[in-house]
């Protein structure tokens, strides 16, 4: 539908493919982890008789930010599977989806897998590079302390 809406050929397309792929995990966590911010922290900002911004900032955001890294790391990975599969169908002819179907076509298989182990170190990239900002922005979270 995208690549009908926006032309096969412009990145666009590709761009809304990721976009629709990743919005909703990343918005249903978020907003999970919002709505899963302890009773007793809140009831304490209302006696301190904080502002709803206050507790916002101080309460709410600090219980969804392990939420939003989780869905981050399924959004990364989504992203780079609906950026290749969008590429399979049309766009510029050295994209990774278009090489792996036409070398794929023409059997040379070598650049194919290559193009694969190409993708999947680029998935593993951007699941490290989250987890590595995970670990320094949330290092207090239990995930962060369980031993390894």
């Amino acid at each position: 539908i995208m690549n009908n809406w926006f032309g096969v050929t412009s990145p666009v397309s590709k761009m809304m493919i990721v976009a629709v792929l990743v919005f909703f995990p990343v918005m249903i966590n978020t907003v999970r982890g919002l709505l899963s911010a302890e009773p007793a922290a809140l009831e304490m900002m209302r006696s301190y008789a904080a502002s709803e911004i206050q507790t916002f900032r101080k309460v709410r955001v600090p219980a969804a930010l392990p939420f939003f890294f989780t869905a981050l790391k399924v959004g990364a990975t989504l992203s780079l599977i609906g950026a290749i599969v969008g590429e399979y169908f049309g766009g510029a002819s050295e994209v990774l989806g278009r090489v792996i179907v036409k070398e794929a076509s023409s059997g040379r298989f070598d650049v194919t897998w290559a193009a694969i182990l190409l993708a999947a170190l680029a998935g593993i990239t951007f699941y490290l590079v989250i987890v590595i900002l995970e670990r320094l922005l949330i290092p207090w979270h239990a995930a962060q302390r369980a031993p390894r």
